[in-house]
C-alpha cells in the first residue's frame, strides 16, 4: 500500500510546460506546500518529510505484520501460566474466548511453546503421531511434523539451531536450522468419541530443553490454557513498532528483505541497534499503527480483490486468497493479501491452502449476510449447510469478534456449531445453524450466541476436504437475516 503526494492544481505547468516546481503554491491532501525557484521552503520540506515517514510507517506496519504477530504469540505464551522457559500451552477442554488468539478454533485441542534459542540450540523430543510444527519469527515453518513432516509421524527428537550456530551436532538428531533467535512450536490434536483425553495425553509426552540439558532435561512444564486469559494478539498502537524494534535489534538483519530494512530504517529501525524513538517520532508512530490497523480492516473485511470469492453467487470468501501460503500465485508475493490473512489469522501452512483431497484444511470465511451488509451481533440469522457436508474427518462453524478477531465471548463458552455439537439435522440430512442473542425456541442445538453492538464474521472449516468441495457441487447457503 503506497500513498501517493497528489497535487490538486496545475501550477506546475508554468516552469516551460515541462511539468517542473518553479514558484508555486500547491494545495495538496498534506496542505500547502511552497517552492521557491524550485526550492522547498523550511515548512514544506518539514511537512513533506513527515508525510513520508507516515506513509512509510503505515507501509512497514503492514509490510511486518506476520511477523509482529508471530511475535505476541510467542510472548503471549511465554508469559502465560508459570512463565518458565520451555513450558507448553496446552488448551486441555479446547479453546473459549477468554484466550485472545486471532480466528482459534474450538474443535481441535492446541498446544503452543514459545522456543529460545538466544542461549543456544533446543531439543523438542516429539511422541509419534504429533501434528504440528515449528515455525520463526516470520511464521516460516522450520520443520512441520506427522505423516507429511520431517518425522514422517514417527516422531524422535528435533534439534533447532539458532543462526549462525557452528558448534558440534551430536548424532540420533533430526536437525533443522532457524532463521531467527525466536521460534514457535504450535501442535494440535483431534478429539476422539468427543473427548480430548487422549490428544492432551499424546501432547504431554512432548519435553523442550536447551541442548546442553540434553543429559539430564528438567521436568517439562504444562499449562491448562483453557478458561484463562492468553492474550497473543499484537496492539495497533505505537507497542506495534516497539515489538518491531525489539526484532529488528537483536534477530539476524537477514530475516528481513533489503527493502524492508531500507523502509524500518526510516523510521529508526537499525539491526543491531536499540530502537529509541524520541516523544514526536512516537506519536507518529501511534498513528501510523491506528492508520494501518485502520487499513487493515478495509484491506480484510472489505476487500475489493476479484480472487477472494470463493463461490459466484454466495458471500464466502477465501481466506487464502489466490490459493497459495505463500501468496505469490500471480509471480509476486501480494502483501495485500498477506496482510489480509495476517490481520484475522496466523498460521501459513501450505497444509491449509494446497488442494489435497481428504488430508489437510480448506477454510472460508463471510463477514457480510446474504445482501452483502456486515454481521451485527444484535440481528438474528440463518445458515443453511446442505446434507454431506464433505469432510473426511470433521467440519465446524465458529463465530468470531470483529474487533479482536478471536473467538466471540459470550455466555456460551464455545461459540461454535460442529460435528462434534451434535446439531440436529432437517429430514433431508442438511442443518440450519442460527445467530443472534437468544435463541429460537426448540433450536439451542444448532445456535450461537452474539453480542448486540458487536460485529461478527464466522469461519467454516473443513478438515480432510473432500472433492465436492473442492469442484464446488457442495456449496453452504449464505447467511440469512431472520426478521
Amino acid at each position: 500500500m503506497t500513498f501517493a503526494l497528489v497535487a490538486l492544481n496545475a501550477s506546475a505547468q508554468k516552469a516551460g510546460g515541462r511539468g517542473w516546481l518553479d514558484n508555486d503554491h500547491l494545495q495538496t491532501r498534506y496542505g500547502a506546500l511552497e517552492f521557491k525557484g524550485g526550492y522547498p521552503t523550511d515548512e514544506t520540506a518539514k511537512r513533506l518529510r513527515d508525510a513520508v515517514e507516515l506513509n512509510r510507517a503505515i507501509d512497514v506496519y503492514m509490510t511486518q505484520m506476520p511477523t509482529v504477530s508471530w511475535y505476541a504469540v510467542w510472548k503471549g505464551t511465554a508469559d502465560a501460566g508459570s512463565k518458565q522457559p520451555n513450558q507448553m500451552i496446552i488448551w486441555e477442554t479446547l479453546m473459549d474466548g477468554q484466550t485472545l488468539l486471532l480466528t482459534g478454533n474450538t474443535e481441535t485441542v492446541y498446544g503452543l511453546a514459545s522456543i529460545d534459542l538466544r542461549k543456544g540450540p533446543v531439543v523438542i523430543d516429539v511422541p509419534p503421531k504429533m501434528l504440528g510444527g515449528v515455525s520463526d519469527i516470520r511464521q516460516t515453518e522450520i520443520a512441520g511434523l506427522g505423516p507429511t513432516g520431517v518425522d514422517k509421524g514417527q516422531g524422535g527428537k528435533l534439534l533447532i539451531l539458532p543462526p549462525g550456530y557452528n558448534g558440534q551436532v551430536p548424532d540420533g538428531y533430526i536437525v533443522r536450522k532457524s532463521a531467527s533467535y525466536r521460534a514457535v512450536f504450535g501442535v494440535r490434536g483431534f478429539q476422539v468419541d468427543g473427548r480430548t483425553d487422549q490428544a492432551v495425553a499424546l501432547m504431554k509426552k512432548a519435553r523442550i530443553y536447551a541442548l546442553a540439558d540434553a543429559a539430564h532435561p528438567p521436568a517439562q512444564v504444562f499449562f491448562n490454557g483453557s478458561g484463562k486469559e492468553v492474550d497473543t494478539v499484537f496492539p495497533d498502537t505505537v507497542a506495534f513498532f516497539d515489538d518491531l524494534g525489539t526484532l529488528v535489534a537483536d534477530e539476524p538483519a537477514d530475516i528481513f528483505t533489503t527493502n524492508d530494512r531500507f523502509a524500518m530504517s526510516n523510521i529508526g529501525m537499525v539491526s543491531g541497534k536499540p530502537f529509541k524513538p524520541g516523544d514526536a517520532q512516537r506519536k507518529l508512530l501511534n498513528e501510523a499503527a491506528q492508520l494501518g490497523g485502520a487499513y487493515a480492516r478495509v484491506n480484510g473485511f472489505a476487500s475489493d480483490d476479484p480472487d477472494r470469492m470463493a463461490y459466484p453467487d454466495r458471500k464466502w470468501e477465501y481466506t487464502f486468497i489466490g490459493g497459495s501460503a505463500t501468496w505469490d500465485a500471480q509471480g509476486y508475493v501480494n502483501a495485500d493479501r498477506r496482510a489480509a490473512f495476517a490481520y484475522s489469522a496466523i498460521g501459513m501452512s501450505p497444509a491449509m491452502a494446497d488442494k489435497s483431497v481428504g488430508q489437510g484444511s480448506q477454510y472460508i470465511w463471510s463477514m457480510r449476510d446474504s445482501q452483502g451488509r456486515f454481521l451485527d451481533g444484535g440481528k438474528n440469522y440463518k445458515l443453511h449447510v446442505p446434507a454431506h457436508v464433505p469432510v473426511k474427518n470433521f467440519w465446524s462453524v465458529v463465530v468470531y469478534d470483529a474487533v479482536s478477531r478471536s473467538l466471540l465471548r459470550t455466555q456460551q463458552r464455545l461459540p461454535s456449531v460442529s460435528t462434534y455439537t451434535g446439531p440436529v439435522a432437517n429430514s433431508d440430512g442438511s442443518i440450519d445453524i442460527y445467530f443472534g442473542p437468544k435463541a429460537p425456541a426448540g433450536k439451542e442445538k444448532n445456535w450461537v450466541q452474539t453480542v448486540p453492538n458487536k460485529g461478527w464474521f464466522t469461519l467454516f472449516r473443513f478438515y480432510g476436504p473432500l472433492e465436492p468441495y473442492f469442484d464446488k457441487s457442495w456449496k453452504p447457503g449464505d447467511i440469512e437475516e431472520v426478521k
